[in-house]
């Protein structure tokens, strides 16, 4: 334990200290860092590096925190989007003996045929193909060792934002808590394999007679907590682009299934597969999508769904006041937050994501630069929602594979809507349900507006200010501060000379005092104001020069 501790915390304070550094250049106080983008790119490359190192859980924390732009700058969130979940395989011997050990058996005993070779190898688990009575199975086996070191990084992880906490208490810092608390849960729930086991009968019933997917068929008999039995089933990899081509397969098709796939996860069932890369989503020579790999399955509320729903339609229909008022509903950003300048804001990405002729890396480096303004605003993604960002990316991702042009909120758009309008048109029996739902709003309002009433009766209301509002205040008051310092330190030089004068008559002297007084009081007025935005808004002005429209971040 001491050593795995001592290893960690070697490696991640040189890049924890520049964090600090760069909020406050002593980290207990001072004024922060200017550091430029090269430096944050050298920095992002180095930390990826380290996290590498690091193994397994600092790996899968990071995968999920390069989807938190709520945390972490644009350019960590890119380099950290590289990590893959990708290790050797350990000997097939020490897979055999861990299956022996759960099942008490010899492994001849329990399958006709068990390939020593693993066909796919994960940081948890590993993955090897068998005969089970007269059918071709794979075997997913949780290796030995692993949760013992999973549970010894949990902890060092918790102790870390501790510190992190201590040292930096912020809105950064305790969302970083709660994303570690909740990592903790699911990882835990991964190394469960009859969780998994669980997560796919649920996935089987919601696609249950689907043409189009294939959820592989569980072996009861042998689920356990460290092994999980599956029907093999034959397919490519969704991004080996030329093995589908030569297959026949349509790419249109294709990537409208994937979009119709997660679409209906999301807005019908509920319910979604968190880890979809290229690995997890095979194709059959038929086109049909084959799922693996449910150990990272989240749930989503029917009040979030309904609220994704209005996003996706409020964004598809360019209504700005209906996509903020989901975003405030889903608290990815807060009601105090300056409504017009999110709108804007939002207004903005979303003509650069119109725009057919910018190549894939414009729209990279000018996407950066809004995500760089929208780093000073003080939003928070609730846990469920990183997860579906984070399957979004990769699924963005898999479809650029085979078009470079693809873009997954336009072109997805006509799908979701079309989507939207069938499930719209089915007779629904939950029509009470939203009316009662709609009077218990109705009352709260009602409640609500009571208590504001009597708040004002009491004089009880306060006013509560944006922290960019107070970064900004802040940043004035230090600058009269400074003159007003400057001046009576000028006004008091000027008495102190005038004052030796008058006790010893030295002329020489009263110059000097009287000359630096003057000085003082000339910085005082040349004495440039302090700039009040941060790099992130300069960054945000280039983008309004090259976008040739008016930006709201003044």
């Amino acid at each position: 334990m001491f050593s795995r501790t001592l290893k960690v915390i070697l490696a991640l304070i040189p890049h924890l200290t520049d964090l600090l550094r760069d909020r406050k250049r002593f980290i207990l106080f001072g004024r922060p860092r200017d550091v430029t983008d090269k430096v944050h790119k050298k920095r992002a490359v180095e930390l990826r590096e380290t996290i590498s190192s690091l193994g397994a859980t600092f790996i899968k924390l990071t995968q999920i925190l390069s989807s938190r732009a709520d945390i972490l700058p644009p350019h960590y969130l890119l380099e950290l989007s590289k990590l893959q979940d990708q290790v050797p395989p350990i000997d097939g011997k020490y897979i055999i003996e861990a299956i022996e050990n759960e099942f008490g058996k010899k492994i001849d005993d329990i399958f006709e045929r068990f390939d020593k070779e693993a066909i796919a190898a994960a940081s948890l688990g590993q993955v090897h193909r068998a005969l089970y009575s007269g059918e071709e199975v794979i075997v997913k086996v949780l290796k030995p060792g692993v949760p013992e070191l999973v549970e010894m990084d949990l902890d060092i992880m918790m102790r870390l934002t501790d510190a992190f906490n201590f040292f930096y208490p912020s809105h950064e810092a305790d969302i970083l808590s709660t994303v570690v608390s909740e990592f903790s849960k699911i990882i835990r729930e991964e190394m469960d394999f009859r969780k998994e086991a669980e997560n796919i009968s649920i996935f089987s019933e919601n696609f249950k007679g689907h043409p189009d997917i294939i959820i592989p068929e569980i072996f009861t008999a042998l689920t356990s907590r460290k092994v999980l039995v599956l029907r093999y089933y034959k397919g490519v990899k969704v991004d080996d682009v030329e093995a589908l081509k030569g297959m026949g397969i349509s790419v249109e098709d294709l990537i409208k299934k994937l979009i119709l796939l997660y679409s209906h996860q999301v807005l019908v069932d509920g319910i979604f597969h968190a880890d979809p890369h290229p690995g997890n989503i095979l194709v059959n020579e038929e086109g049909k999508i084959i799922l693996l790999d449910f150990g990272m399955v989240v749930p989503i509320d029917d009040e979030t769904k309904r609220e994704l729903v209005k996003a996706a339609i409020s964004g598809a229909k360019r209504d700005y006041d209906g996509l903020v008022d989901a975003l405030i509903k889903l608290n990815i950003i807060g009601p105090e937050i300056n409504v017009s300048v999110m709108k804007d804001a939002i207004s903005v990405m979303t003509d650069i994501f119109d725009k057919k002729k910018v190549n894939k890396k414009r729209i990279k480096e000018l996407t950066n630069e809004i995500f760089n303004t929208f780093y000073q605003f003080p939003l928070n993604l609730p846990s469920n929602l990183v997860y579906l960002f984070k399957s979004a990316v990769m699924i963005e991702g898999i479809g650029m594979k085979f078009d470079p042009s693809f873009n997954g909120i336009k072109d997805g758009t006509p799908i979701v809507k079309e989507m939207f309008r069938e499930a719209m048109s089915e007779p629904k029996t939950d029509i009470i349900d939203f009316l009662f739902q709609k009077m218990k709003d109705t009352y709260k309002m009602t409640e609500n507006l009571e208590t504001i009433l009597k708040r004002a009766e009491r004089e009880l209301f306060r006013v509560r200010l944006h922290p960019v509002d107070i970064l900004r205040i802040e940043g004035y008051l230090g600058y009269i501060l400074r003159r007003v310092i400057v001046g009576i330190s000028s006004l008091t030089n000027a008495v102190v000379g005038s004052m030796i004068y008058i006790r010893n008559g030295n002329l020489i002297v009263l110059c000097l005092f009287l000359g630096f007084s003057v000085l003082l009081m000339t910085l005082t007025f040349l004495l440039p104001a302090r700039r009040l935005f941060d790099y992130r808004s300069r960054h945000a002005k280039r983008v309004e020069r090259e976008m040739g429209r008016d930006y709201p971040f003044r």
